[in-house]
């Protein structure tokens, strides 16, 4: 085989294998009945900032970082994310895979508030376990 067939050979190879993962996403340990949900934007350089800060004074489209735990499912792509100053609605996409991170699990999440009608919520971009 010429190094060209090898390449076009390797490069199919490696797109049908992510294309794989992604269609099986799986949502984060102890929430079985979710589907999926987000990579990103990788870990930006962000100050954390905690719930009640983001409820008080963040705008919307503002991009933070936060740190604490997934506590609960409302559905769909939906989740209450707690830190020690309160809760949150929390999106994470159900198009990602989220199976590295857990029910209860400390985790840090990367995202953009939305103001929707009223509430606030985070759409996450991505998150990684702490513990």
């Amino acid at each position: 085989m010429n190094k060209i067939a090898v390449l076009a050979s390797a490069v199919t190879l490696a797109l049908a294998g992510s294309t794989m993962a992604a269609a099986s996403g799986m949502g984060p340990g102890g929430f079985a009945h979710h589907r999926g949900g987000p990579g990103g934007f990788g870990a930006p350089n962000l100050p954390v900032v905690t719930v009640a800060q983001l409820q008080q004074s963040y705008h919307d489209d503002a991009r933070v970082a936060m740190q604490g735990r997934l506590t609960n499912f409302y559905g769909h792509d939906r989740y209450e994310f707690t830190d020690s100053t309160g809760t949150i609605l929390v999106e994470l996409d159900d198009d990602r895979n989220w199976s590295h991170i857990n029910r209860d699990q400390l985790i840090m999440i990367y995202g953009k508030v939305d103001y929707d009608d009223g509430r606030i919520e985070v759409e996450v971009k991505h998150a990684r376990p702490l513990e």
